[in-house]
């Protein structure tokens, strides 16, 4: 396992796509602390990666 791959996290993801732009917003939770927004994606990109989310059972 890479050093940057925690054991164990919390990641949120919020999905828009309602305007023109579809947009997908990942944050990190951590115990007693707000979300902290760490990374957003828009456009194509975004859609895909809902895409691979959202499906369940989907595996690559």
């Amino acid at each position: 396992m890479s050093n940057d791959l925690k054991r164990s996290d919390t990641l949120l993801v919020g999905w828009e796509a309602g305007s023109d732009v579809p947009i997908l917003i990942v944050g990190r939770k951590l115990p007693g602390s707000d979300v902290d927004v760490i990374n957003a994606f828009q456009g194509q990109e975004a859609l895909e990666l809902y895409s691979k989310l959202a499906k369940k059972g989907a595996r690559t």
